[in-house]
């Protein structure tokens, strides 16, 4: 859409669905579901705020149904608006024969200038390997019209962990499985602590540092750990990370450059080959589909408009599990590790007004900061509206501004927002 606006002649191929992940089989159709348990949680807890109901009844064809509706809405209204720009849309699977040209089913096109946009698809492995019936992907559970009485997950990653906190809000009982010592590796490891001890008091079984060495399915899941430990469920969800999609694109007849299977580019979003540029999972730079949105702009206006390069200075990583988890900028470790003269400061929610009216008082906002300038250098935030209320340190990582530039902004009250100006304040 960028590039059509600064008057380019723009043509998309796409083999499945416009909106491709995010849309279609992730952060959409997650969120919606996620909606749906968050007005059952506030039924749930009614009688604390002095409102009885009575029995309460899950209809989860209702809320698939809702999702696809949503989906479907948001993808008309996405063909609507490439096509009032102007964009033409070829449904069919694309492969480079030069740097010049691309083959789509037997179709040949000529462009002056390519984008790379093919997204990331899920990691499998000659041991964990879906059968799509009781060993699924995300998106074999987003189609899912009954609740499994248990789940086991294996991956506590972002993905997993979602599914973790939908699945244990309807009442599945859920194992999460992780490689790794620490569930959701790359978070802060104070709040993954602070995490992990809340799912725990949830009813959610952890599994850390636990290898898997086999996967049976026959009715229901067996999983066999190194450990000797077995875990059986109903069913499991397999997400053991993501990799970029470029398989059967042609891109060494292009001659663009890849390291393993993902493609190259410089700080421009340029391959090695002038006319070629890729963005997003295919990158393998991070998977989320805000960068992927801010590098296609970034690219076109490469191309078409004025120079300029990707920063990554300031880049907000949500997870929207119950309570949910924002991040951006540096964490804790990350500051130790490169040597920063750093000062961590954190605020708990519990000590907002409006946390306690909202019944909602799990979680804190932690800040890192330079000793010596105050700057703000990272953020992390645990609790309610994590995912909202992160963006205020996005800007303030953005415009390099310090503990004491936001300690002078005027937070309205009674918010949970205000936890921001409580935790700068300290840090002053």
């Amino acid at each position: 859409m960028r590039a059509a606006e600064l008057g380019a002649k723009v043509c998309i191929i796409e083999k499945r669905l416009l909106g491709g992940t995010c849309l279609n089989i992730g952060c959409i159709p997650t969120k919606t579901i996620m909606r749906s348990l968050d007005i059952l949680q506030e039924i749930k807890r009614a009688p604390e705020f002095g409102i009885d109901i009575g029995d309460l009844k899950v209809d989860i064809k209702k809320i698939q149904r809702r999702k696809a509706e949503i989906v479907l809405k948001l993808r008309q209204g996405l063909e609507s608006l490439l096509k009032s720009k102007g964009i033409e849309v070829l449904k069919g699977t694309a492969s480079f024969s030069d740097s010049q040209h691309i083959d789509v089913d037997g179709k040949k096109i000529t462009s002056k200038y390519f984008l790379i946009t093919t997204g990331s698809m899920s990691i499998e492995s000659d041991t964990l390997r879906p059968d799509h019936n009781l060993v699924l992907l995300s998106e074999d559970l987003l189609r899912l019209d009954k609740i499994p009485k248990s789940i086991a997950i294996i991956g506590g990653g972002a993905i997993g962990c979602e599914f973790a906190s939908i699945y244990n809000r309807l009442g599945s009982d859920v194992t999460i499985i992780e490689l790794k010592e620490q569930l959701l590796p790359k978070t802060d490891k104070e709040i993954a602590r602070r995490f992990e001890a809340s799912l725990k008091k949830k009813g959610i079984n952890i599994f850390k540092g636990a290898r898997v060495s086999s996967v049976e399915a026959k009715g229901s899941v067996s999983i066999a750990l190194d450990s000797g430990e077995s875990i059986e469920a109903d069913i499991a969800l397999l997400c053991i990370g993501r990799i970029p999609n470029t398989a059967g694109l042609g891109l060494d007849k292009a001659g663009v450059k890849t390291e393993g299977s993902k493609v190259l580019v410089d700080e421009h979003l340029r391959t090695n080959i002038s006319n070629i540029y890729a963005v997003g999972d295919v990158t393998g730079r991070n998977y989320l589909a805000h960068t992927a949105s801010y590098e296609g702009i970034v690219a076109v206006e490469n191309i078409f408009g004025s120079p300029c390069a990707a920063d990554y200075s300031a880049v907000p990583e949500c997870i929207y599990t119950y309570p949910g988890i924002g991040s951006v900028g540096i964490t804790e470790e990350a500051a130790k590790e490169s040597g920063i003269e750093y000062s961590a400061t954190k605020f708990p929610l519990a000590a907002l007004s409006m946390a306690h009216v909202l019944g909602e008082t799990e979680g804190l906002i932690k800040i890192i900061s330079d000793a010596k300038t105050g700057r703000i250098l990272g953020a992390q935030i645990f609790g309610l509206h994590a995912s909202e209320l992160i963006s205020n340190f996005v800007i303030a990582i953005k415009q390099k501004m310090t503990t004491k530039d936001l300690s002078d902004v005027i937070f309205p009250h009674p918010t949970i927002s205000e936890g921001i100006l409580e935790t700068v304040y300290r840090a002053r």
